[in-house]
């Protein structure tokens, strides 16, 4: 099983698959480039064996319709009576075009075949008489009674002539690939081209008296092809071997920063967050490189924030169950209703603390999830920060305090939701009232800057530590000077999340006097 599974990994490897694929490539490429290579080889010297077929053919037929015209021929019974006359012509004929000639009668009946040319063919040259050079003169110059030389297949040679002379010279002619080799036996067979030629010869009325055909030919052409082959089949497989040592020295080069990048992402899942991928190469692999490291970071800090938020919530849920558990006993230990009903009483307001931190913890999870889809609208802010002063300012005044509001009379519209950007403005306006003493103002004010939205809350409320600043919008944090109000530390959180998530901006400005927190919203319509 393991042998199995280590078999199928080797093989869906990159370090496999690329140089399968290179030589996949070069392969599919030899052969593509070698068909169409011997396609046009082919097609050209088929086309010349047509070529030469056709023009010694259409000579031989006019050899031969002279032949006829001369000696009155005008049926097939007199072609074959001079079928001799036709042999010898198709022996001369086969002999100068290395092929194949037959002469036929309008019947297709053979009167004269030249045979194979693949045969070996004797010249044969008469040997002179014992009698004086006066004889020899004298049979030189009667060019009736034997012929200069003659033509005749190599197992047709007799030893004697028919007048009992000596036997004639002879030199073997076996036919090659570049003409004739003049030796004794045939060494290499040659390979003939598959092209057959015919064309008519005439009596001398015009008439057809018969066909003339050549065939055999010389099959240059093929030899060249088995030479392009085999030169095509050597030079495929150099290239199928050097495509597949590129393709393993790629694989190679790409799989080593891929084998890096997998013992860091290893290092990660085995708990060590701090390690980061080196800069790789090339430059697509130096920006996954960069992704990872930038996740890798993502991931450790999230860790990190989840160990401080899980570290701070137990904090906070332990000093609520310490009060409510000691409240408790003390109720029990109570005889009287009337001393244990106040006791009950924080108790209570323990228990509402625990559950408003609860409520707390779980908004603050789904506004930091990015995989939480909210559904966007358009908001009027003017609107929005009327319906809100109206709650906070009945609140102040209660307290003792001024509220005041400021709206454009334009409409300034942003695309978000309703109820959290009415939380987001709330957590900052209940700070306010809360952090500010009685004879104290907050005011509410709302503008433009730069295409956004400009949302201001100023309180002159206790003022926030300069130690404190950068640590305001962090989870379950509360102030030095906050200790004796109620509160879970996650307002300000919560106000930051809600913030970001309509890509807006939140902070506070630098003024000694007073507080000013602001919220910034990409407005999405142009001011009337």
């Amino acid at each position: 099983m393991k042998n199995q599974k280590k078999k199928t990994r080797f093989l869906g490897s990159l370090r496999t698959q690329l140089p399968v694929s290179y030589a996949g490539i070069a392969l599919i490429t030899t052969t593509l480039i070698g068909l169409v290579l011997i396609f046009i080889i082919w097609n050209y010297y088929h086309g010349l064996e047509e070529k030469y077929l056709n023009s010694n053919l259409h000579g031989t037929a006019n050899s031969l319709t002279r032949i006829v015209e001369e000696n009155d021929i005008t049926s097939p019974e007199a072609l074959k009576e001079y079928s001799g006359v036709f042999q010898n012509q198709s022996n001369i004929t086969a002999f100068l075009t290395q092929s194949r000639m037959r002469v036929l009668d309008i019947e297709g009946n053979v009167i004269a075949d030249s045979g194979s040319p693949s045969q070996s063919w004797n010249i044969t040259i008469p040997k002179p008489n014992s009698n004086d050079d006066q004889q020899r003169s004298e049979n030189s110059t009667n060019n009736d009674e034997r012929p200069s030389f003659s033509l005749e297949r190599s197992e047709e040679q007799s030893g004697q002539d028919s007048e009992g002379n000596p036997p004639p010279y002879s030199i073997q002619a076996n036919p090659n690939m570049f003409g004739f080799l003049l030796e004794d036996s045939l060494n290499e067979e040659s390979k003939r081209s598959s092209v057959v030629a015919e064309e008519a010869f005439y009596d001398k009325d015009g008439n057809i008296i018969g066909y003339v055909e050549l065939s055999e030919g010389p099959g240059y052409g093929r030899r060249i092809i088995l030479n392009v082959l085999k030169g095509w089949a050597i030079a495929s497989l150099i290239g199928l071997i050097v495509s597949v040592t590129f393709g393993w020295i790629m694989s190679r080069k790409l799989s080593k920063p891929l084998v890096e990048l997998e013992k860091v992402a290893s290092e990660m899942k085995n708990g060590n967050y701090e390690i980061r991928s080196p800069v790789l190469k090339p430059d697509e692999l130096a920006s996954l490189s960069g992704t990872f490291n930038q996740m890798a970071a993502h991931i450790q800090k999230s860790i990190e924030t989840l160990r401080q938020f899980v570290s701070d919530a137990a904090h906070e849920i332990r000093t609520p169950l310490t009060s409510l558990r000691a409240d408790l006993n003390l109720a029990l230990s109570e005889n009287s209703v009337k001393k244990s009903k106040p006791i009950v009483k924080r108790s209570l307001e323990q228990v509402d603390r625990l559950d408003q931190l609860s409520r707390d913890l779980l908004d603050l999870s789904k506004l930091e999830s990015r995989n939480t889809d909210i559904e966007m609208e358009r908001i009027n802010l003017a609107d929005l920060l009327a319906e809100l002063s109206e709650i906070h300012a009945s609140a102040a005044e209660q307290a003792g305090i001024t509220f005041l509001l400021q709206v454009p009379s334009s409409s300034l519209i942003v695309n978000g939701v309703k109820s959290q950007l009415y939380r987001a403005v709330g957590n900052l306006l209940d700070n306010a009232v809360k952090f500010t003493p009685a004879g104290g103002k907050v005011s509410l004010s709302l503008g433009e800057l730069d295409r956004s939205a400009l949302i201001e809350i100023e309180d002159t409320g206790i003022g926030i530590p300069a130690d404190e600043r950068e640590l305001l919008f962090k989870r379950f944090h509360r102030g030095k000077n906050t200790q004796r109000y109620p509160g879970s530390g996650l307002g300000l959180a919560i106000a930051k999340a809600i913030v970001e998530k309509h890509q807006g901006e939140i902070g506070l400005l630098s003024d000694k006097k007073h507080t000013i927190f602001f919220i910034k919203l990409p407005l999405i319509d142009t001011p009337e």
